[in-house]
């Protein structure tokens, strides 16, 4: 069965299930990839299947309500397409969190060249002082085509997507809510001018209907900042939500930039804290940010990869890197089913992509 055919049945199983990242590996396992098997199989072959029971009661107390047809519907009318991980179009950079979203609905369009990017993250209060700072770093790195990714809260997060398509760079809004309604509803005209002006994407992993709760803005947060090869923080009180993206992207092994600020100032005291106890660079430009991402040919790998397209055999490849960093290649050559001359071929053309690092004496790690 097709990708496409698939995807009606994935997402009436998420709406009946909430599909983790476990439970999906369960099903496409048990199922063989068949969902729709999945979807209309009977309870005995779920608990063949090992998914929880919880699981399994949750599902078939809804599935003779929840119309597959229907649910996809719903994704067409406002303009959302799925995304399935480990499938053509999901994000790299998502594939190895240790909670990865199964399926994201994403409205607009989210391009190979998007990566690596930053994020960027603060306070929704932004003093005109963390305005300045983040208007010179962002354009900076906007300038240079790297793509800003947010939550579209007001305050920094706004300001963040607004300066990166003023300087010409795209931006991906990340919610915490269903992937149909736009969270703060005055950020609507934002949202959709990253859509209609090709800008970007609004992304979420959460099906139509969901409400927003805060319980959901760290687990969005995760995105924001897995999406990212590095974290930018303009300001943050010390108890602060934008914290949490801080410590998410420091336990992803990601980099956390940021901004200091007055010692007096409480907006100040969350940024000012994670950098004295060396929990993020202090940050002063978009090109230091650069250098410590070693971002300083962004712009001809930018252009690299628009020429030379992720293919299937790359994507065979980087699973391989899942989980793991600094990989000889003798390694690759054992865990992919590929001829050791595709795969060694394969390495070079993504590492003129920018995808990986050849770190020298054979060995290898993902740049994003």
């Amino acid at each position: 069965m097709k990708q496409s055919e698939q995807i009606p049945y994935l997402v009436a199983i998420h709406r009946g299930l909430n599909l983790t990242h476990p439970r999906f590996l369960k099903l496409k396992s048990f199922f063989e990839g068949d969902f729709k098997k999945a979807f209309n199989a009977s309870l005995k072959d779920w608990q063949a299947a090992d998914i929880d029971n919880r699981g399994i009661t949750k599902f078939f107390s809804q599935q003779k309500q929840i119309i597959p047809e229907k649910e996809h519907e719903q994704l067409i009318r406002c303009g959302a397409q799925v995304l399935i991980k480990g499938e053509r179009g999901f994000p790299i950079t998502l594939e190895n969190l240790d909670t990865p979203p199964v399926l994201l609905f994403v409205r607009g369009k989210i391009e190979e060249t998007d990566f690596p990017s930053i994020s960027v993250v603060g306070s929704r209060k932004i003093s005109t002082y963390g305005q300045r700072a983040l208007t010179k770093i962002v354009s900076t790195l906007a300038s240079h085509h790297i793509t800003i990714i947010s939550g579209l809260a007001y305050g920094a997060d706004s300001l963040a997507h607004e300066v990166a398509m003023k300087n010409g760079s795209r931006t991906i809004a990340v919610l915490g809510n269903g992937i149909e309604t736009i969270y703060p509803p005055k950020n609507k005209a934002l949202a959709e001018k990253i859509i209609t002006e090709k800008k970007g994407a609004i992304i979420s992993e959460y099906l139509p209907g969901t409400e927003l709760r805060p319980e959901y803005f760290p687990v969005r947060n995760r995105i924001v900042a897995g999406l990212s090869k590095g974290t930018l923080i303009i300001e943050a009180a010390k108890k602060s939500g934008t914290l949490i993206t801080a410590n998410l992207a420091n336990e992803m092994g990601r980099e956390v930039f940021a901004v200091p600020g007055e010692i007096f100032a409480k907006s100040s005291e969350g940024t000012n804290h994670i950098i004295a106890n060396g929990q993020a660079h202090l940050a002063v430009s978009g090109e230091q940010i650069m250098e410590i991402l070693n971002f300083t040919h962004h712009r001809i790998t930018q252009e690299n990869k628009k020429t030379l397209p992720l293919s299937d055999n790359d994507r065979l490849i980087l699973k391989v890197f899942e989980g793991q960093q600094k990989i000889h290649i003798d390694d690759i050559y054992q865990a992919c089913e590929l001829e050791n001359s595709v795969i060694s071929s394969h390495l070079v053309l993504m590492e003129m992509k920018g995808i990986v690092l050849n770190l020298g004496n054979q060995t290898y790690d993902l740049a994003i």
